[in-house]
């Protein structure tokens, strides 16, 4: 069983597009557990309608309100009971395969694991970049430079993962962050090289806007009020390390306490350390490299 979990806040817009490819998915077992934060626009009564249509949809009422996405998804985990776990942004549109390619990739994993694939970007009406995600990671040293997790929506974990970090830090930035560092930390994350899925990119995103075009991607890169570690990251993996720092192996343990103390180094201690602890951007140290040249550290 996969439960997918879906966090709603007015997105009457364009949920019904979503709930379609849901229930038109190849894998069909599946249960879509949706807790909404207070929609103002008529998210509910769509959600009701496909829940009377499909059993397989359970819509939680439970009076809680979450006032955030991060903490409406990670609240929704409590509810969580399959084997198999996704988040579901309530804007996208997922591809008929996009669960049983996920599912096969990650059903013999004997050990706390998460897999993802990656997406076209799309912003209603085409295409505009054939994936999000350009950097693949699969350990601490290429993960924590990235200011960001693996895209919630394209990221399938098991169980075990998942009691693995039961008991949050004092600081979680996004939901997706924080299984993917737990992936990295705790077990396996693996990639797949498809996109399959349409990631949807409008004004109202709950969870923030992705740079996909070229020139956004270029701008990023060249523009110095972006810094190498976002603060916010920066403060989340700290959480995580304090949290979870008895459980680290030695060699973790160093590579999280050299990124920390990264910030502080001079110009030519921080270019020993990425070539001492391997660090990158994904599997890319020059990109790392060239950041320390055109930008501020944090």
């Amino acid at each position: 069983m996969i439960d997918i979990l879906l966090a709603t806040y007015n997105g009457g817009q364009y949920i019904e597009n979503q709930l379609l490819s849901i229930i038109g998915q190849q894998f069909k077992d599946w249960r879509l557990v949706v807790h909404d934060d207070g929609s103002a626009d008529d998210t509910l009564q769509i959600l009701k309608k496909y829940q009377a249509i499909d059993p397989r949809i359970h819509l939680v009422e439970d009076g809680i309100t979450c006032r955030s996405a991060v903490r409406n998804f990670l609240h929704l985990l409590s509810y969580a009971t399959g084997d198999y776990l996704i988040f579901c942004d309530q804007d996208d549109i997922w591809f008929e395969s996009k669960l049983q390619v996920l599912y096969e990739s990650i059903k013999l994993v004997d050990q706390p694991a998460a897999v993802y694939c990656n997406a076209y970007a799309y912003n209603g009406v085409h295409v505009t970049a054939d994936q999000v995600s350009l950097f693949e990671r699969d350990c601490l040293a290429n993960s924590l430079f990235l200011n960001s997790g693996v895209q919630g929506c394209s990221l399938m974990f098991n169980r075990r993962l998942l009691e693995q970090l039961r008991d949050f830090p004092a600081y979680i930035v996004m939901h997706d962050h924080y299984i993917t560092m737990g992936a990295v930390t705790f077990g396996k994350l693996n990639y797949i090289d498809l996109s399959l899925m349409l990631y949807r990119q409008h004004d109202h995103n709950v969870t923030g806007h992705v740079a996909t075009s070229l020139m956004g991607r270029l701008h990023n890169l060249f523009n110095r009020a972006v810094p190498i570690i976002d603060r916010d990251h920066y403060n989340a993996n700290r959480s995580f390390y304090q949290k979870f720092r008895q459980r680290l192996t030695p060699e973790q343990v160093e590579v999280f306490e050299a990124y920390l103390k990264f910030p502080e180094l001079s110009f030519i201690e921080k270019i020993r350390y990425i070539f001492k602890y391997n660090f990158r951007i994904g599997k890319r140290r020059t990109v790392l490299l060239l950041k320390l040249f055109l930008k501020r550290t944090i």
